[in-house]
Formats: C-alpha cells, sequence, structure tokens
C-alpha cells in the first residue's frame, strides 16, 4: 500500500526511550532510524519534555489514577536530518521493578513515547491531535511497570496507534447545548442527548438523536455542528444520516462496540 492509500499505515514507526539509572536509553524502536538517530531524538526530546513533565508531581507511584495523569503530547518535534519525517512525544511514567536511584524508585521512571510520520500526513496528524493523548491513555493500561516495556507490548501500541490515523476507528462526538462538538473517548460513555458517530471508512456520520422530546431549535443546532464536523474534519466526504429509533440506536452502538447509560443492547 503506497503512501496516499487512505487505509495504509501512517506512523513510519514509534521510539521508545525510558530513564535508565545511567540516563536516557532506547527500548524500543521500529523505525528506519538508526539507533544513534534515535537517541539524539531521545536526549533532546527528553530533555525539553523533563523541563515540564516534573517526576515529583507523583506522591503514589502505585496509585495508578495518578501515575497515568503524568501522561502528556508534546510536538511535533523536528528529526535532525531527516527534513521527510517529524515526531510527536508523548510521556508517561511507569513503575521501577528494580533501580539504585532512590528517586526512580519512590517516582517512577520517566519515558518518552515518539510517534514518527512523514511530512505528508501533517494535516492528518494536527487533526487527531487532541485524540491522541487520551486514546493513548486508554490503550497503554497494561504499561504498569518498565518490564511492560518489552517488544510485544510496544508493538500492539504501534499497531492501535496506526489504527488511529487509518481512520479505521470510528469516532464519537456530542454536541453540547452551546452547539459545540465535543469528542467522547472510551467504550462507555455517558448519557447524553445526541452522539454523532463518524465512520470513516464506511463514509458515514450517523447523527443519533437519544431524546425524542428535543425541541426544533436543539435539533437544528445539531444538524448544523454535524455538516460542520464533516465540512472541517472530513473535508464533506462523509454521508450523514439522522437515527432517532431506539431499536436503531441499540444496534449501532452494539455495531461499534460502545456502551452507552441508559440504552440496553440487547
Amino acid at each position: 500500500m503506497g503512501i496516499n492509500d487512505p487505509y495504509s499505515p501512517k506512523l513510519a514507526g514509534i521510539i521508545v526511550s525510558s530513564f535508565e539509572d545511567r540516563g536516557p536509553d532506547i527500548v524500543f524502536n521500529n523505525t528506519e532510524l538508526a539507533d544513534d538517530e534515535a537517541m539524539v531524538l531521545a536526549i533532546k526530546g527528553m530533555t525539553v519534555i523533563g523541563i515540564d513533565n516534573p517526576l515529583d508531581v507523583i506522591e503514589d507511584i502505585n496509585d495508578e489514577e495518578e501515575r497515568r495523569a503524568t501522561i502528556q503530547q508534546f510536538g511535533p518535534f523536528p528529526i535532525k536530518s531527516r527534513d521527510n519525517l517529524k515526531a510527536l512525544a508523548i510521556s508517561f511514567v511507569v513503575k521501577a521493578e528494580k533501580s539504585d536511584d532512590l528517586r526512580i524508585m519512590t517516582f517512577g521512571r520517566f519515558c518518552v513515547i515518539f510517534l514518527i510520520y512523514h511530512q505528508e500526513h501533517t494535516r492528518l496528524m494536527l487533526d487527531s491531535y487532541g485524540l491522541i493523548e487520551p486514546y493513548f491513555t486508554i490503550i497503554t493500561r497494561d504499561l504498569v511497570s518498565d518490564k511492560d516495556l518489552n517488544p510485544t507490548n510496544l508493538s500492539s501500541v504501534y499497531r492501535r496507534m496506526n489504527m488511529l490515523f487509518q481512520g479505521v476507528l470510528p469516532r464519537v462526538f456530542t454536541v453540547t447545548d452551546k452547539g459545540v462538538i465535543k469528542e467522547l473517548i472510551g467504550k462507555e460513555i455517558m448519557h447524553r442527548d445526541v452522539f454523532l458517530i463518524a465512520d470513516k471508512k464506511k463514509s458515514s456520520l450517523y447523527t443519533m438523536l437519544i431524546d425524542p422530546e428535543m425541541t426544533v431549535w436543539r435539533k437544528r443546532k445539531i444538524y448544523q455542528s454535524a455538516a460542520k464536523l464533516n465540512s472541517n474534519l472530513y473535508r464533506q466526504k462523509l454521508t450523514i444520516s439522522t437515527v432517532t429509533e431506539l431499536e436503531e440506536i441499540s444496534n449501532l452502538l452494539k455495531r461499534y462496540n460502545l456502551s452507552v447509560e441508559g440504552i440496553s443492547l440487547g
């Protein structure tokens, strides 16, 4: 599949670095960058990111929510001598199984994953920018300690991150009372009066109206927001359809493996 195939992999690979007792180290690299190039990127990236991501914000390294709250997104970064490539970085912290550094044992091991992509995909990356960090938070829940930073797990992270940019994953939105489009992350979502499911692969944007007593003015605002979403994010390539019957809504949610509070998927 070529670079212009809409469903071909959009990432050129990932580089994962961790702060070992002796300093930054590369624990995974499936890109075309040589190890010394990857190390230069890791050192520069971790230095810049580390200034804004102090480890001592963690009071209890065993608290999963506190540890996951440290995930942050940075970039894009240029890559030296690689004008055709860029890198987006996500920092995170894992527990250290063993370390002679008391600070690492106390606050965790600082890690950064660099998403490497071709310059041609910059627009696509920026379109998905707000989704990258929360999506990464969901798919890396099994990365708890540094022993989990193995090739099998990190190859899975690479594959699943690629799915985000390939357009094979549906994206779910709602519309606030003011008409603002808000993206929803995860399989279990709270009840709202409207959901927009964008399926790029099927070229469809489903507008699910949950409230049977919704006012005409609210519907008008939702339709305007759906049209705006289709225009701005999908270049008007999706066909918008409205779904109001509860059974059809339930079937759609089941198809996309989503659970909404108050709606039965039986």
